[in-house]
């Protein structure tokens, strides 16, 4: 299953507020990235996890 489906499944408030926030930002930034940001909007207490996606895998990747 996709992950955007089930974050629909999951909590579909947050997933409209992702939404409304992608199509106002006209997709300039990734849905997931996004997403994130609805998630920690309406539970602030989930701060620490937001960073989870923007960080590689493996921090050798980072370097040049």
């Amino acid at each position: 299953m996709k992950t955007s489906i089930l974050r629909w499944l999951l909590d579909p408030l947050t997933s409209l507020l992702a939404l409304w926030l992608w199509s106002r930002d006209r997709g300039r930034r990734p849905y997931d990235a996004v997403w994130r940001l609805a998630r920690v909007t309406r539970h602030p207490d989930e701060l620490l996890y937001r960073v989870h996606g923007h960080r590689p895998d493996d921090p050798g990747d980072a370097l040049p």
